[in-house]
């Protein structure tokens, strides 16, 4: 087994999970940005320098190529918008932790930074603070602060908004 294949098997899992809170469960996504994710790593992998954890680096690679996907996505979804497709109606309490997921993330985006880098590394792939502070420059204790005042932020806002209690 050659050495990209033993850090495949060893963070495959890790990015996987990440990527599929990114995606809000879509495992299909999920699963393509994974593999995605890992190409774009092996291509660039002779650049790694090491200035971060292994771990680290791969969910920064992660986090961009969701990115792409994202801007991907909202290209086609306005080429298809005059396209619908016909489904049966998931149950209820799959709509509504669905549509609480939304309202979630869309509070996620709409974060400036580097606070939406932060409550993406912390609440998607349970990075640490330690790391996220590498990656983004920052203290350790900066980036805790920042998540845990988000989180105040979040829950008195999904609260007040729409009446949810998280």
């Amino acid at each position: 087994m050659n050495e990209f294949e033993e850090i495949y098997n060893k963070y495959q899992p890790e990015v996987m999970r990440f990527l599929m809170h990114m995606t809000s469960f879509d495992t299909t996504a999920a699963e393509e940005l994974t593999q995605e994710t890992f190409y774009q790593a092996f291509l660039s992998f002779g650049k790694f320098r090491g200035d971060c954890s292994l771990r680290t680096w791969l969910f920064q690679i992660a986090k961009n190529i969701y990115a792409k996907y994202i801007r991907r996505e909202i290209r086609q979804r306005d080429i298809a918008a005059d396209q619908t497709e016909l489904s049966l109606p998931p149950p209820v309490a799959d709509i509504e932790q669905k549509e609480m997921l939304s309202k979630l993330h869309v509070l996620i985006d709409e974060l400036e930074e580097p606070a939406r880098s932060v409550v993406q590394y912390r609440l998607y792939s349970d990075v640490s603070y330690a790391e996220i502070g590498v990656l983004l420059k920052m203290r350790p204790n900066t980036a805790a602060v920042i998540y845990n005042r988000t989180v105040v932020k979040f829950r008195k806002i999904m609260k007040e908004r729409y009446g949810y209690e998280i």
